[in-house]
């Protein structure tokens, strides 16, 4: 039997990925995609951050996933002659007293060594972060696969697919993924929001950051960001989220900015907070690469590799983040009271 064509829907962080994976392993697909506007994408950081939450917890699996991660952004930049990757440093301000207690006994015990560069009074530095620019990644691999005639623009249209062996279609569309061949899991959604600003005096090489952050990029601009907003299921950006980013901002550096764009994105999450691979459990040519979080960067290149040795070498999924073993507790069975909660609170269930 020959090899399954394959069509990858959106082409936000996890769908740019996946078509460079795909790519580099020899294997042809095509894609279509609406467009970026409210993906989560288009208010992505784009950071790995190795420590984060009120806990100080090392990011899952940073450790082993950061070199590849590294890597990866680093040879698609060359091959698009476009700098993808660059290495920073988070300034972290204390939001109370109990925080700094907190870092100050980790490390006392080792826990969070090499991550922790310094402490104060006010505030501690992570390094290295790194920050991936994924706004240039979307839109550059979308003019050269527009030319190629592999990306079309378009919406996808689930009923009217060929259901057929020789065709897997994978959604990678981010929230949108609640209309496809996956509406059946009990998927959560966030709604984000983030300002862009002129900020000419900012260290370029260092982000800001307490409760919400401040991050320089390229032409001596910052975002802002970004608010979380379990269950806010609109894309409307709102007064209150402009000011609560600009009083942080303007705590922080001690500086007044004036908003030049703000955007508004929705964020997938999973039942346990990690992101989702994998076939279809009863439908096997249909596929998912989503409900990527925060920490999409760090772990999109992984998760697009477990499709390549998938379909390369018949290997099976991680049991950490394939979608089937979401099927059994969110399609069917549904989510208890306390890990739904815990869920909207962005905690993992237990």
């Amino acid at each position: 039997m020959s090899a399954p064509s394959i069509l990858i829907v959106g082409q936000g962080l996890a769908g740019t990925v996946l078509g460079w994976s795909l790519d580099r392993a020899g294997i042809d697909w095509r894609m279509i995609d609406a467009g970026h506007e409210h993906a989560a994408s288009c208010v992505a950081a784009g950071v790995i951050n190795p420590v984060t939450g009120q806990r100080w917890v090392k990011t899952w699996r940073v450790d082993e996933l950061w070199p590849e991660a590294k890597q990866f952004y680093q040879d698609i930049g060359a091959n698009l002659d476009v700098p993808l990757w660059r290495e920073m440093k988070v300034r972290r301000y204390w939001r109370t007293d109990k925080q700094e207690r907190v870092l100050r006994s980790k490390m006392e015990r080792g826990v969070l060594v090499p991550y922790i560069e310094s402490i104060d009074e006010e505030s501690c530095v992570i390094a290295p972060v790194g920050r991936v620019d994924v706004d240039a990644m979307l839109t550059t691999a979308r003019q050269r696969w527009l030319a190629e005639g592999r990306l079309k623009e378009g919406r996808v249209d689930w009923n009217a697919l060929d259901d057929c062996d020789n065709q897997l279609v994978i959604d990678c569309t981010g929230a949108a993924a609640r209309v496809g061949p996956f509406h059946d899991w009990e998927f959560a959604v966030s709604k984000g929001e983030v300002l862009r600003v002129s900020a000419p005096d900012l260290n370029p090489d260092q982000i800001l950051h307490r409760g919400h952050w401040v991050l320089p990029v390229a032409n001596e601009d910052a975002w802002l960001g970004a608010t979380h907003e379990p269950g806010i299921d609109d894309v409307e950006p709102t007064s209150a989220a402009r000011e609560e980013l600009l009083a942080t901002a303007e705590k922080l550096t001690r500086e007044h900015f004036t908003p030049t764009a703000h955007l508004v994105g929705q964020r997938l999450a999973s039942c346990d907070m990690h992101p989702v691979v994998g076939r279809h459990p009863t439908y096997p040519n249909r596929g998912i690469l989503s409900a990527l979080g925060s920490k999409g960067v760090l772990y999109a290149p992984w998760l697009a590799w477990q499709w390549v040795e998938h379909l390369k070498n018949g290997n099976d999924f991680d049991l950490a983040v394939v979608v089937s073993r979401a099927s059994a507790r969110t399609a069917r069975g549904g989510l208890c009271g306390s890990d739904r909660q815990r869920l909207r609170d962005g905690v993992a269930p237990a």
